[in-house]
């Protein structure tokens, strides 16, 4: 037996058919029992009013209600009829209710039509009139608007193009056609001046900005002070990625402030209660969501930048993994965090050339398997200059291989932000602050930032990319709302890739928490599920000094002039044990070729008249106290020297011996600068090149190849070494 589909829709045939076979029985059922003919025209005159009920409240045409409620009527009166006059199968009824049906049939489609002509043309003269009357109020606004720019900025003829109520009815946009020769930016000096015209209350204001085109402005009019108002932070846990921008906050027209760190560096400052750590923490929030970056932090000032973020994860134990996945206290603990930063700059460039010509890029992309690093750094003021050059450092290399940073500040000015700092950063947001000078630097280049534009707690101006800074409200997050979102994405948060693990320093990763939590929740006892990142055999980074010494050293090559390095001699007993060759040994040729005179072989560059950076660095927070004790040994690094009474070679006299080391097939910066990190020296990439160059000038060294293929061979090498040989 076949399937009954009762959910069949009916059509106009079935519906004619519907209403002709019961129109029939009611009449039969009456004939049959005797009742009354009358109340079949009783039933059908309430069907009729049930039909135009229904109509009504569907919206249908009057018109359309009394045709349906007439064939209601028509099928009763039919009905009555045929029980009044004899049997309603007789031939002349049936022929009657057959001519019925079928003018009903053919007429409904011609009414349907109707009706939607009719609709639709009472819909036109409702938008036209609504057009006409908001014509009329645009043009008197626009006079308005017309005669103010003519009062106030002096400019006469100035056209209104449009203007357009902001969504969040707080405010209206203006669009101008300025009359020729005029720019939006003589029009924006007169921003206070067009808020006075226009009584706006305070918090509210008036923004000029460029249009679509030259000669034209965008006029922004707030009249509802948003600024002053909290605005939480909307609790959207889906993931997302680095690549994404995201929001901080909202404009005073209510549109997001929007910023994004996948290929570019941040800078915010504030003063003290201005909502700058607020903000910082709607930053992190922004980026825990991605499913492809990971998160350093470095705060140096009690690492308030990170315990929000942790402690639900090692005190509560909410869950199993940390969302922020290294955090630095200390300044130890910083240069180990940013030179391993800098190594993985260095590697991901070599080794991940495969990945982005497969992505037909030449940038990295960003994957959970090869996630992007972002380090937000807080409070720069006190950090010492060689931290301040590795984090200029990263910023210069980062950008192709997804490692960026984010650094804030309480002051913008030259002593807390360096300025190359500052230009490596296309984003900038900066909170309130009580000198405009601190706004102007932060923001230069563009017209001068009024503080009173953002005069409340949580407010600032953010400029990303190419944008104007705009006044903006920060998102409020809560310590409640931050353990949420913690908990929410730390199962899906990235682990760093294996080539990135794999760098010199590398080996302090591993036992980072176990280094640092210990130390941030002193006198707590840590939840259970910290176990897997704290019982792990510590290796303890290395230290700027000796404990419980504060020695000045040159911060661009680690030397410290006649001390470590200025007494050994290349060749001599010390200096073979400290640096045992570990390349080709030069050739007996070259050796009596390096002893030719007016040609020696020149091993010790001379760096005991340098000046030493004056900046004291400060000690390091490690009491001096023996060191700490573990279970295992520390791992051996084969290129390092043991240790000896002997004061270890300078910067430059390692760098040289390297060069020596290296034979005919030479070396360059970047390998250099690892191998020299591996020795124990702190040198960059950016102050080997530029030894290089001098020794390249000086005949020391011979440049091979040109850009990235670039390499150096010591002199007694060259004559027999050629590119390409």
């Amino acid at each position: 037996m076949p399937d009954i589909d009762w959910q069949g829709r009916h059509t106009l045939n079935t519906a004619t058919a519907t209403a002709l076979t019961s129109a029939l029985a009611a009449s039969s059922l009456t004939y049959v029992t005797g009742v009354h003919p009358a109340w079949d025209m009783t039933v059908a005159a309430g069907g009729a009013i049930g039909a135009a009920a229904d109509g009504a409240r569907r919206g249908r045409l009057g018109g359309t209600l009394a045709y349906r409620a007439g064939l209601w009527l028509a099928a009763g009166g039919w009905s009555s009829w045929a029980a009044a006059g004899g049997p309603p199968w007789s031939l002349p009824a049936l022929a009657a209710l057959a001519g019925a049906a079928l003018a009903g049939r053919l007429s409904w489609n011609a009414v349907g039509r109707y009706e939607t002509a009719e609709k639709l043309r009472r819909r036109k003269a409702a938008e036209v009139a609504e057009q006409a009357e908001r014509q009329e109020r645009h043009d008197a606004w626009g006079a308005q608007w017309k005669d103010r720019l003519a009062r106030i900025a002096k400019m006469d003829d100035c056209k209104i193009v449009a203007i357009q109520p902001w969504t969040a009815n707080t405010g209206y946009t203006v669009e101008a056609d300025l009359p020729g020769g005029s720019t939006w930016g003589q029009l924006k000096r007169f921003e206070d001046a067009l808020g006075s015209d226009l009584r706006l209350d305070e918090g509210c204001g008036v923004e000029v900005a460029g249009g679509r085109r030259k000669g034209t402005a965008i006029i922004r009019v707030s009249t509802v002070n948003v600024m002053q108002q909290d605005i939480d932070f909307p609790l959207d846990l889906s993931p997302t990625s680095i690549d994404d921008e995201f929001a901080i906050g909202l404009h005073r027209d209510g549109t997001p402030a929007l910023g994004s760190l996948a290929f570019i560096c941040g800078l915010g400052i504030g003063d003290t209660g201005s909502g700058k750590t607020n903000t910082l923490n709607v930053i992190n929030a922004q980026l825990i969501r991605t499913i492809d970056a990971m998160v350093w932090h470095i705060d140096t000032t009690g690492a308030g930048l990170s315990l929000p973020w942790l402690t639900s994860w090692a005190i509560d134990g909410t869950h199993t993994r940390p969302v922020i996945d290294w955090s630095a206290h200390t300044l130890d603990e910083t240069r180990a965090m940013l030179t391993m930063a800098i190594q993985i700059i260095e590697i991901r460039k070599r080794r991940y050339q495969q990945l982005m010509r497969k992505a037909n890029d030449t940038k990295l992309p960003a994957r959970t398997d090869v996630p992007a690093i972002v380090i937000v750094v807080d409070e720069t003021a006190d950090l010492p200059g060689n931290i301040k050059q590795q984090i200029e450092t990263v910023q210069n290399t980062g950008r192709a291989v997804r490692v960026r940073v984010k650094v804030s500040s309480l002051r913008a000015t030259s002593d807390s932000i360096p300025v190359p700092v500052k230009k490596r950063a296309k984003w900038r947001w900066g909170m309130y602050v009580t000198d405009p000078e601190e706004l102007s630097y932060l923001f230069s280049g563009f017209q001068q930032v009024d503080p009173a534009d953002a005069p409340w707690p949580g407010c600032g101006f953010n400029a990303y990319g190419t944008t104007k800074p705009r006044p903006f409200k920060a998102f409020v997050l809560d310590p409640g709302h931050m353990d949420q979102i913690a908990a929410a994405v730390s199962q899906r948060r990235p682990a760093l890739d294996e080539i990135s693990r794999s760098v010199p320093h590398g080996r302090y990763y591993a036992s980072r928490w176990a280094r640092v939590l210990p130390a941030l929740y002193e006198g707590e006892t840590l939840h259970p599920v910290t176990q897997p990142y704290t019982d792990v055999p510590v290796v303890p980074v290395p230290t700027a000094t000796a404990p419980g010494a504060a020695v000045r050293t040159n911060p661009a090559t680690g030397a410290t002039p006649g001390g470590p390095g200025a007494g050994i001699k290349p060749g001599s007993p010390e200096w073979t044990r400290l640096f045992p060759t570990r390349g080709t040994t030069p050739t007996p040729a070259a050796e009596e070729r390096a002893k030719e005179p007016g040609k020696p072989l020149r091993l010790v560059v001379d760096n005991t008249d340098q000046t030493p950076d004056t900046r004291q660095e400060q000690p390091t927070d490690r009491p001096p106290a023996e060191p700490p004790q573990t279970t295992e040994e520390p791992p051996v690094d084969n290129h390092r020297p043991a240790a000896t009474s002997a004061p270890m070679p300078s910067a430059q006299d390692a760098a040289m011996r390297l060069l020596l080391d290296a034979g005919p097939d030479g070396t360059g910066p970047s390998r250099m600068e690892a191998d020299l990190k591996a020795l124990g020296y702190r040198t960059h990439r950016t102050t080997i090149s530029g030894w290089l160059r001098v020794w390249a000038a000086s005949a020391e060294v011979r440049q091979m190849g040109t850009g990235t293929q670039a390499y150096y061979v010591h002199r007694s090498y060259a004559t027999t070494h050629q590119p390409g040989n």
